[in-house]
């Protein structure tokens, strides 16, 4: 079996060829509708001429000919003409692709064959030789009618072909026929005359291939090109994002109706707006720099033009474009609307990193904000505390007074650690009704430390120490605190947040409403605590 490499290729060269194939055949069909197209065009002139003719040869060779046979060849030869021109008038008659038919070619060249050959009957019919004058006329008008033809029927060599030899070679053969030596050579001449016409006839068929064949490729890429631009204006205008056209002074020149719905401005505000004046958003002004000089640009941010109400949040692809001359003539810009997905994002990270009961950071984003603060490059002179607590009695309230009252008292909690913060500093609910504090000092000495946190953390039980409005009712409820201190750059986050975890756990086993600073000891308690109540779990569980 072939490998897939192979299979894809063949299949790629045999879509091109087929391409290829399809292509060629349409422009073949449309030389050749040109072609009879030029025939029928020029057949009116020519046609009513030959009748002319026809009348004049009658008329000089009424003396010497019987007028019967005149008239029968001179009607012949109207006929033949009439039905030519009313072949010519049906085929304007029919529409375009009535006309692409092969039978109006098959049709015009049995008239064109007919004509000669009615011209031809004339050679041999009207042929005297005792009458010079009149043999002269003959030779003439023959001579005329067939390269009258060649001019108008060598689009169609073979058409041309079929009007010229019935005319000529009958007259070279009378002329043969005659035996004297002047007949001969005048025989000579006439197969010259012929030889030269269907030369000249051969050129101007390819003459006029050529041309015909430029026309139509200039109306084949025309078409191109129309479609081209119509396709360019559908998108253009009914593209979800937002185009605009600027010049190579970064000026706009033109915009769709999305991105006036994108900026909420109108096109005449738009319109002639200089994107690199000094006035203008300097990141949109680079962008646009760099399409013009690179290439290509790139913007995302609040875009605000000047005198609009409100900025919009975008991104927009800024691309150069060249001239015939591959000169820098100005470019196009593609402009996405990222409101929604701003929004979205924020609706995310909303979901991601606060609570959505009480609209505090969650646990996530408290260690993410802690982590960071302990890897900072530049907080060696920060110090801080964290604090642990959770609500005493706060199981009980649930149980007697609702969860509704429950979720309550963490609201109004909540607010109250917000009332506590200064700048920089951030309260997170981690889960049920444990909350934890970041406080952040510029004190370095431990003692002032020490002070300075401890005031801190006697604000905070103050303010949560109290009552509550809980379901029309009044409830006293006191928190239960640990915390700890620590230097930024020296701070494991994850010991820290152990440390104010095991204060907290100290305070409770104190008693309610208690606050208690992380001291080394209280980890050896826990841990005694941990083993005692695990020697006295039951074997084997």
């Amino acid at each position: 079996m072939p490998p897939p490499s192979f299979i894809a290729t063949t299949a790629t060269a045999s879509g091109l060829r087929s391409g290829y194939l399809r292509d060629h055949h349409i422009t073949q069909q449309r030389l050749r509708c040109e072609k009879v197209r030029l025939l029928y065009d020029n057949l009116w002139q020519p046609v009513l001429s030959s009748v002319l003719a026809g009348g004049l040869l009658v008329a000089a060779m009424w003396p010497v000919v019987n007028a019967t046979l005149l008239l029968c060849w001179f009607v012949t030869l109207t006929v033949i003409s009439g039905l030519r021109l009313l072949l010519a008038y049906r085929f304007k008659q029919m529409p375009i692709m009535q006309q692409h038919r092969r039978r109006w070619l098959r049709w015009f060249a049995i008239g064109a064959i007919a004509a000669g050959c009615v011209w031809g009957a004339s050679g041999l019919l009207l042929f005297s030789a005792e009458h010079p004058g009149q043999v002269a006329a003959l030779s003439i008008v023959l001579a005329g009618i067939a390269a009258g033809g060649v001019t108008t029927l060598s689009s169609v060599w073979w058409v041309a072909l079929g009007f010229v030899l019935p005319i000529l070679l009958p007259l070279k053969i009378q002329f043969m026929l005659m035996g004297t030596s002047l007949s001969i050579l005048i025989g000579l001449m006439l197969v010259l005359f012929l030889a030269l016409i269907l030369i000249a006839s051969r050129r101007f068929s390819y003459t006029i291939h050529d041309n015909i064949a430029l026309r139509v490729s200039m109306a084949a890429r025309e078409a191109q090109l129309q479609e081209s631009e119509n396709r360019y204006r559908s998108i253009f205008h009914h593209s979800p994002l937002g185009v605009l056209h600027f010049d190579a002074q970064g000026v706009i020149t033109d915009c769709n109706n999305k991105l006036l719905d994108i900026l909420g401005v109108g096109r005449a505000q738009l319109i002639g707006y200089r994107m690199l004046a000094r006035s203008a958003d300097s990141e949109v002004a680079q962008a646009v720099r760099d399409a013009l000089g690179n290439g290509s640009g790139y913007y995302e941010g609040t875009y605000r033009l000047p005198q609009a109400s409100e900025g919009t949040p975008l991104r927009a692809f800024f691309n150069g474009v060249n001239s015939a001359n591959d000169e820098r003539v100005g470019g196009v810009a593609i402009i996405e609307d990222f409101t929604e997905r701003k929004h979205n994002e924020a609706i995310i990270y909303r979901q991601a990193y606060y609570d959505a009961l009480t609209d505090l950071p969650n646990r996530r984003r408290f260690i993410e904000r802690l982590k960071a603060l302990c890897h900072e490059h530049d907080s060696k002179t920060r110090t801080g505390l964290v604090m642990f607590m959770d609500m005493d009695r706060f199981k009980l309230i649930n149980d007697t007074l609702g969860h509704a009252a429950g979720d309550e008292l963490l609201v109004h909690v909540a607010r109250r650690l917000e009332q506590c913060l200064k700048e920089n500093d951030m309260a997170a609910r981690l889960s049920g009704d444990e909350f934890v504090l970041l406080a952040l000092f510029d004190e370095v000495a431990p003692d002032a430390l020490e002070a300075q946190a401890e005031r801190y953390m006697q604000n905070v039980q103050q303010r949560l120490s109290g009552y509550y409005p809980l379901e029309n009712r009044i409830v006293e409820v006191t928190p239960s605190m640990g915390y700890t201190c620590f230097k930024a750059a020296e701070c494991d986050h994850a010991e820290v947040l152990k440390e104010a975890d095991i204060a907290m756990y100290q305070a409770k086993t104190e008693g309610r409403a208690r606050l208690r600073r992380y001291q080394p000891w209280m980890r050896d308690e826990v841990n005694k605590r941990m083993a005692e109540e695990a020697s006295s779990l039951p074997a084997g569980r």
